[in-house]
């Protein structure tokens, strides 16, 4: 189960990001996208499970956003699985904010 709150470009992501949920995420993150110029910022504090299905909705925000970054932040479990497997260096606009 996932629960997104948004404010604005800031979503505030709860429990799992899985093949289930990931669809949530990707409609939460164009509305994000949609409501400004500046960075689109997802906190990650409450996410106890990211799979590839929501990792692949990070990338394909991040490709989307151009020279706007997705910032991710409260370190845990999402911002482990990114730093594991080095997007912050293949996408370098998306970036980790313990």
């Amino acid at each position: 189960m996932l629960e997104v709150s948004r404010h604005g470009a800031v979503l505030t992501l709860t429990g799992e990001v899985d093949l289930s949920t990931s669809d949530l995420l990707r409609a939460e993150l164009e509305l994000a996208c949609s409501s400004g110029e500046g960075d689109v910022v997802i906190d990650l504090t409450g996410l106890t499970f990211i799979g590839s299905s929501g990792l692949h909705v990070l990338i394909e925000t991040a490709g989307s956003l151009g020279q706007r970054r997705l910032v991710l932040l409260g370190g845990g479990w999402g911002a482990y699985v990114v730093n594991l497997l080095g997007l912050t260096l293949r996408f370098p606009n998306i970036v980790v904010d313990r």
